[in-house]
């Protein structure tokens, strides 16, 4: 499970940096077909599968806040500092 948690929160910050939050509905739903698809092959129990795919959604949803964040913070150091619109040397 941590893996996945893992994998889920490295995909949300992909997708926080490049995509809208709109990405989430769909990567989501993905996540939780991937997951449903792995519980079945492998033979988990209900309860455990559906835990599995909440811990997934939430890590996705944390991974793009952090993606989110990175993306403000690279953004925040390109800035360059404002100057003054008056004239430093004057005739």
């Amino acid at each position: 499970m941590i893996m996945i948690a893992l994998c889920s929160s490295l995909i949300g910050a992909v997708l926080g940096t490049r995509f809208r939050v709109q990405v989430l509905f769909p990567a989501t739903a993905f996540g939780i077909l991937v997951v449903a698809f792995m519980a079945a092959l492998e033979g988990w129990g209900v309860w455990s599968a559906i835990r599995t795919e909440l811990v997934s959604a939430v890590s996705l949803q944390i991974g793009y806040l952090g993606g989110l964040l990175a993306l403000a913070c690279m953004t925040a150091a390109r800035v360059p500092l404002r100057r003054s619109q008056r004239s430093t040397v004057r005739s």
